[in-house]
């Protein structure tokens, strides 16, 4: 099993920083703001890797973070979802800005 420095890093996500919303960040978690009144995406701050760029956010999310397995299939449906709506609003707001 590898510890907290060795974990791979499976996923890469580009997400908007308007989506980030550190208001409701926890202790152990970031949050953004979903779109289209979905709520809060909150992920787990030692499974996330969170680059600041100049205008969004570079995510790198742990492959045992987002690919947690078939006990909690529907649960790794909706983080990839969510993850993956965030990037595709960050990249359509880039091209049409």
């Amino acid at each position: 099993m590898l510890n907290l420095n060795q974990q791979t890093m499976a996923q890469t996500y580009l997400f908007s920083k308007q989506s980030r919303d550190e208001v409701y960040d926890h202790e152990t978690s970031y949050c953004f703001r979903l779109r289209r009144g979905k709520g809060w995406l909150h992920l787990n701050k030692k499974a996330t890797e969170l680059i600041e760029h100049d205008d969004h956010f570079e995510l790198r999310l742990a492959d045992w973070y987002i690919n947690i397995g078939d006990k909690y299939i529907s649960e790794t449906i909706i983080r990839q979802e969510q993850c993956q709506e965030l990037q595709e609003w960050y990249l359509k707001t880039k091209i049409n800005g």
